[in-house]
C-alpha cells in the first residue's frame, strides 16, 4: 500500500509538472518564434485562477525559449511577457481570405512615402498573412501585391443579408409608391381654399400637429361634457383646445391657453426638463378620470453650431377645472421625463452632436410618444433613429439586402446605383425607425425594447407614429415629407400617411397596400390647403372607419392665412388594404362623426 501511494503521488506530480507553465526551474530550450493562428490571450500565470490580460490577434509574431513539450508557453510579445497556450500557435502564419469593402488601393507599401499600385472595386478577394493588428495589409490579389489599408477590407463578402430582428421598411417598396399617387384611393381630398378659415380663438397663432384626448382603445374621448384637443403653436409650445359635445364647427373650439407655464420646465426637479425650451407632438389619454399628456421636450441647439434639436420623451398628470364658462387647466402634476435614448437600440443626441449634428447630413429623430395599452401593459410607440445594436449608420449598410427587399437583379442594380452617388453618405445617415418602450405603473420607463419597424437607406424621418387595433389587428402609421426620401421619385412637397398591418402589436408587421402607402398629400408647400401631421382614430370602439385629422397651411408663410386645423376625413380600413372616403369630409378639426356631419369643401 506504501508503495502504491507513492507511485500515486509521483505520477500526479508528473502531471502537474507536465501541464504548468515553464517556471524558472524547468529547462529552457533556444529561441523559437511563432505566430497566432487562433485568437490567443496572454495569461498573468499557470494556475487555476489566472487571468487574461491582452489579447493578441491572428498571424502576430512572438518568441519563446519554452520547452515543447509543455502545454502553454511562456512569451515575449511587443516587449512584454505572458502566457499562451500552445494550441494558438503555428510556425507559419495563416493565409486569410479578405474581401475589400468599398473601392480600395493596393500601395507599394507600408511607409508614409508609399504609392498607389493599383485601384480595385468593392467586393474583391485579396490573401494575406499580415498580423490582423496592423494598420495595413500586406495583400495578393491575382498576380499583384502590396499593401492594402485594414479599414477596407472585410473577413466576407460584402452583400450579406440581416434584420436584426425588425420590420423593415425596403427600398423596393418604397420605389412603388409614386407609382400609386395618382390613385384616389389615396389622395387626400381637395379641398377649396376660400372655405378655409384661421381658428378663431387661436387669434393670429398658427396651430400645426395636434391630436385629441383618447380613450385607451383609441376613441374620442369625452371629458366632463367636452372634447379636448392639445396642439403646437405658438413658439413650438402646446396649447390646449375644447369643444362642447355635440359641436362640430371650427368657431366652437375655445382655447384654454398654454398647457405648461415656463417655469414648469425651468423649475422642475427633472434635470432633463430643466433645459428643455420647446413643447412637440405627443399623445393624451383619459386614463380613469384623469388626462394623462405625453409629449416631446426639446431643446433647440443652433446655438452651438450646426442644426440639431435635443429630444426627449415626456408626460405629465394635466388637472383641469370645468365650469360655467368653460375648461380651465388647473395644476400639473408628477412632470418628468420618460426616456432619450440608449444609444444601443436607438440613436442619443450626443451621438448625433459627435458627428456633427445635422452638417454631417445626419437628422436625429426621438419624438412624438404615442401611448399605447395591451394585456394591462403600458407601451410608449415614438419615432427614433436606429442605435449601434441593431443597423446603425455604416458603409457596411449599402450591401445589405433586407434594406433593399426585391429580387436579386433589383439589389445588385440599386446596390450599384448607390455606391456610384456622390451623396451615398445621406443615405448611409438614412436609419429612421418606430420604437417602443414599455413603461411602469407611474408612467416611468419599465424596458426599452426593439424598434417596430426601421427604415436604414430610405429615410431618417417617420414621424408621429399612431398605432390603433381594429378588429384584433394591429394597424401602425407614421407620417414624411418627399423632401426626407433616400428613395428616388418623391416630389419634395409631397407628404405622406405610410401604413403597416400586424397580429401583435409587437410585430412583425406588413405594409398596406403593398407598399405601405395610405395617404398621399400633393399640394405645394405654400399652398393655403397644404396638409400634414396625418392622424387616425377609430369612429367608434371596434369601427374599421378612421377619422384622420391634419392641420393646413404651412407656418409662417402669410402674415393672414395661419396655419389651422384641415377638414377632417374617413379612411376605411380592410384588412391590408385602405381607402379613402372622398365624399366623407367633416369641419375643420372635427374629431368624431354622425351621419349627417359631411361637408362640401
Amino acid at each position: 500500500m506504501k508503495k502504491l501511494k507513492t507511485s500515486l503521488i509521483l505520477t500526479f506530480c508528473f502531471f502537474v509538472a507536465y501541464v504548468a507553465y515553464p517556471l524558472g526551474t524547468q529547462a529552457k530550450q533556444n529561441t523559437r518564434h511563432y505566430y497566432v493562428t487562433k485568437t490567443a490571450y496572454f495569461y498573468t500565470n499557470t494556475k487555476y485562477h489566472k487571468k487574461r490580460t491582452k489579447k493578441i490577434e491572428i498571424n502576430n509574431k512572438l518568441s519563446t525559449r519554452t520547452a515543447t513539450k509543455y502545454k502553454m508557453y511562456q512569451v515575449n510579445y511587443q516587449g512584454r511577457k505572458g502566457y499562451v497556450y500552445r494550441s494558438k500557435l503555428s510556425s507559419k502564419p495563416k493565409t486569410l481570405n479578405r474581401y475589400t469593402n468599398r473601392t480600395s488601393y493596393i500601395y507599394s507599401s507600408n511607409k508614409s512615402d508609399k504609392k498607389p499600385l493599383l485601384k480595385i472595386s468593392v467586393d474583391r478577394k485579396v490573401t494575406t498573412r499580415s498580423p490582423q493588428s496592423a494598420k495595413m495589409f500586406k495583400v495578393t490579389y491575382g498576380k499583384a501585391a502590396g499593401y492594402i489599408y485594414k479599414r477596407n477590407l472585410s473577413s466576407e463578402y460584402v452583400d450579406y443579408t440581416r434584420t436584426y430582428g425588425t420590420t423593415q421598411i425596403t427600398r423596393y417598396d418604397y420605389s412603388q409608391i409614386p407609382s400609386q399617387e395618382n390613385d384616389n384611393r389615396f389622395q387626400v381630398p381637395e379641398f377649396s381654399a376660400k372655405n378655409i378659415a384661421n381658428i378663431p380663438s387661436a387669434s393670429d397663432r398658427d396651430v400645426w400637429d395636434s391630436w385629441p384626448l383618447q380613450n385607451p382603445d383609441g376613441t374620442v374621448a369625452e371629458y366632463n361634457g367636452y372634447h379636448i384637443v392639445f396642439a403646437m403653436s405658438g413658439a413650438n409650445q402646446l396649447y390646449m383646445f375644447y369643444q362642447k359635445v355635440g359641436e362640430t364647427s371650427l368657431e366652437s373650439w375655445k382655447s384654454a391657453g398654454r398647457v405648461f407655464a415656463d417655469e414648469d420646465l425651468s423649475h422642475s426637479n427633472d434635470e432633463l426638463l430643466k433645459k428643455l425650451t420647446q413643447e412637440w407632438s405627443g399623445s393624451a389619454y383619459k386614463i380613469g378620470n384623469k388626462i394623462r399628456l405625453f409629449y416631446t421636450g426639446n431643446l433647440d441647439h443652433h446655438s452651438i453650431g450646426g442644426y440639431g434639436n435635443e429630444q426627449v420623451l415626456s408626460t405629465a398628470k394635466i388637472d383641469v377645472d370645468s365650469d360655467s364658462t368653460g375648461l380651465k387647466i388647473s395644476d400639473i402634476e408628477d412632470h418628468k421625463s420618460i426616456f432619450d435614448g440608449d444609444g444601443k437600440t436607438y440613436q442619443t443626441f450626443n451621438q448625433f452632436s459627435n458627428l456633427g449634428m445635422s452638417n454631417s447630413g445626419d437628422n436625429h429623430c426621438l419624438r412624438d410618444p404615442h401611448y399605447v395599452e395591451e394585456n394591462g401593459r403600458k407601451y410608449l410607440v415614438f419615432e427614433g433613429n436606429t442605435g449601434t445594436a441593431n443597423g446603425y449608420q455604416e458603409y457596411r449598410a449599402l450591401f445589405n439586402k433586407a434594406y433593399y427587399g426585391g429580387n436579386d437583379d433589383y439589389f445588385n442594380s440599386s446596390k450599384n446605383s448607390l455606391l456610384a452617388r456622390t451623396d451615398r453618405n445621406n443615405v448611409i445617415k438614412a436609419n429612421a425607425a418606430i420604437g417602443i418602450i414599455e413603461l411602469n405603473e407611474d408612467y416611468s420607463l419599465k424596458s426599452v425594447m426593439k424598434p417596430l419597424v426601421t427604415a436604414n437607406l430610405v429615410t431618417d424621418e417617420i414621424e408621429r407614429p399612431n398605432v390603433v387595433k381594429i378588429n384584433g389587428k394591429w394597424y401602425l402609421f407614421t407620417i414624411t415629407k418627399g423632401y426626407n426620401q433616400r428613395v428616388d421619385g418623391f416630389p419634395s412637397d409631397n407628404t405622406y400617411m405610410l401604413g403597416y398591418v400586424s397580429d401583435n402589436l409587437t410585430g412583425p408587421y406588413k405594409p398596406l397596400n403593398k407598399t405601405g402607402l395610405v395617404l398621399v398629400g400633393n399640394e405645394g408647400y405654400n399652398s393655403r390647403t397644404y396638409t400634414y401631421a396625418y392622424y387616425g382614430m377609430p369612429v367608434s370602439s371596434g369601427s374599421n372607419n378612421l377619422l384622420i385629422t391634419s392641420y393646413m397651411t404651412n407656418r409662417n408663410i402669410s402674415s393672414t392665412q395661419h396655419s389651422t386645423f384641415a377638414p377632417s376625413f374617413l379612411l376605411t380600413v380592410n384588412g391590408d388594404q385602405t381607402q379613402v372616403q372622398q365624399q366623407s369630409i367633416l369641419e375643420q378639426g372635427q374629431v368624431t362623426t354622425g351621419s349627417n356631419d359631411f361637408q362640401s369643401y
